[in-house]
């Protein structure tokens, strides 16, 4: 069976808020070709760990490496240069701009105006709406439509790895499961997804490996069948 590769490894990071650290210790592998799931209840110090491989929250010790070079301590866009983009909570679209230029806004460091149209199009193939609309503004969309530009806007970075904080935050069943199979969609064309999420069910059911956060420590991992089984799972979400 081959081993798969690691475009990014976490090894022994500590992350802290003034003194005191939120994430402590943590080791994690990302893998190609995978979806990689991240576990926790609230207060578990998810977002924070996502904050620090983005380069928003510079960790106080330990490494991030991504594709074999050290990332940590990067500003964010250098993080995002290399190939990493990120898909906030909440989506945080740019209201009063149209859905195209809230697209745009993902390429901004791409120059060559070939690649810039040749991204576009492939998200408008992932959402075909989103070319149905892409002259209106972005904050008259449905929650679910500006989960579209949201994940759509990361795409637009061409990127290895897509880190996705909590995708099924505000939107109904019917749209969580659109997302979901849009992200499946996005693992098999070769992106490597780190996703963030509280939906248990949800992540395992895509996900082909995952790690359980409690108190910034990592508590439990495996493939999303063992963690179905765990435990600390169990543990982390119901007390």
């Amino acid at each position: 069976m081959a081993v798969a590769f690691s475009p990014l490894r976490i090894e022994n990071l500590f992350v802290a808020y003034g003194k005191a650290d939120v994430i402590c210790g943590v080791n994690m592998e990302i893998c190609a070709g995978r979806i990689t799931g991240l576990l926790g209840a609230n207060g578990a110090g998810k977002t924070t760990l996502l904050r620090a491989i983005l380069g928003l929250t510079p960790p106080r010790k330990g490494s991030v490496v991504f594709n074999g070079m050290e990332i940590s301590g990067l500003p964010p866009h250098k993080i995002a240069a290399r190939g990493i983009s990120g898909i906030p909570e909440g989506r945080r679209i740019f209201s009063k701009m149209t859905v195209e230029e809230n697209l745009l806004m993902g390429a901004y460091m791409e120059r060559d105006r070939d690649k810039i149209r040749q991204r576009l199009e492939r998200v408008y193939r992932i959402f075909p709406r989103l070319l149905e609309r892409r002259g209106q503004f972005a904050g008259t969309m449905s929650g679910g439509e500006q989960a579209m530009v949201s994940i759509g806007r990361g795409l637009m970075n061409e990127p290895k790895l897509l880190v996705i904080d909590e995708p099924s935050l505000g939107l109904s069943p019917a749209l969580v499961n659109d997302n979901f199979r849009v992200i499946r969609k996005i693992c098999e064309d070769g992106i490597a997804v780190f996703l963030v999420e509280q939906n248990v069910r949800q992540t395992l059911a895509i996900a082909h490996y995952g790690y359980v956060l409690a108190q910034g420590r990592v508590v439990a991992e495996g493939t999303a069948e063992e963690l179905k089984q765990s435990e600390e799972v169990k543990k982390a979400y119901f007390g």
